[in-house]
């Protein structure tokens, strides 16, 4: 790809961001840690949104920070990991809270500054 200005790669998954703001994803999508409101693993990026600023994979999941403060997650939630107060996997990307500043995900877990 081209125009790209940033990466974050989970278990299997990679989620890219252009320099125009749009988010894209490729890789395995078990649980819909690709956002793309499927379960099928791409061998190409797919587009998932507009307006991203930010973006953490973890190990089967996806938070976003979109460029206006929203944070946004995607994947699975066996433990809350995407801080949206259940623990269903969800296969696009919900809003969680807003005024996120930073976020990073580890494996099952992640962290948000706010």
């Amino acid at each position: 790809m081209e125009g790209v200005e940033a990466v974050a790669a989970g278990y299997s998954h990679t989620m890219i961001i252009k320099n125009d703001g749009s988010l894209w994803a490729t890789g395995a999508n078990f649980y819909g840690q690709l956002g793309d409101g499927t379960t099928y693993s791409k061998s190409s990026p797919v587009k998932v949104m507009e307006g991203v600023e930010a973006v953490a994979a973890g190990y089967y999941h996806t938070m976003i920070i979109k460029d206006d403060g929203s944070l946004w997650a995607t994947g699975v939630n066996w433990y809350g990991q995407l801080g949206d107060g259940t623990t269903s996997d969800k296969s696009s990307p919900v809003k969680v809270m807003d005024n996120v500043e930073k976020i990073e995900a580890g494996s099952y877990y992640t962290f948000i500054l706010k």
